[in-house]
Order: structure tokens, then sequence, then C-alpha cells
């Protein structure tokens, strides 16, 4: 498996509910990729924002780390582990 670190802006589709944030597709470009498993979910703060992360699993097999900026309800996509 080879990881990819990244920090780019992207389009998530996501599920507010009951206090959860769920991620359910990813827009990367002209790409859109729906989100099979949310493998694990975590929170760090950088400064006073919060930021919630998600590692995503995706058709491919690929995990996508994505990290939402609760201050400005932004989406990065901070990493890609790539299958095989």
């Amino acid at each position: 498996m080879r990881v990819e670190r990244l920090n780019e802006p992207i389009r998530v589709r996501a599920d507010f509910a009951g206090g959860t944030v769920t991620p359910l597709a990813v827009a990367r470009g002209t790409q859109s990729l729906r989100v099979l498993r949310v493998n694990a979910r975590w929170s760090d703060r950088q400064g006073k924002e919060r930021l919630h992360y998600f590692a995503c699993t995706v058709p491919s097999g690929d995990v996508y780390e994505l990290c939402l900026n609760a201050h400005d309800l932004t989406w990065r996509l901070t990493s890609v582990m790539l299958e095989g």
C-alpha cells in the first residue's frame, strides 16, 4: 500500500444526523466516488479551529483521509492510501 500526502480542497456529500457527521460521497475534480465505509474518525485542534478526520474506503479499495474544518465547514483531502 502506498500513501500519497495531499492537502487539496474537495467537495463532500455528508449526513449530519444525530450529532454525527458521516461522509457519503467525495468529489475530486471531475471524479465522484461513493464512500463504502468509514473506517475511523477522530478530532483534533489547529489553534482555535476544530478539525474532524475520517478514513473512508471508496469502491477501488483506496482509503481517503478527509478533514472537515468545523469553523468554516470546508473539506480537504489530506491523504490517499492506494490499494496495490
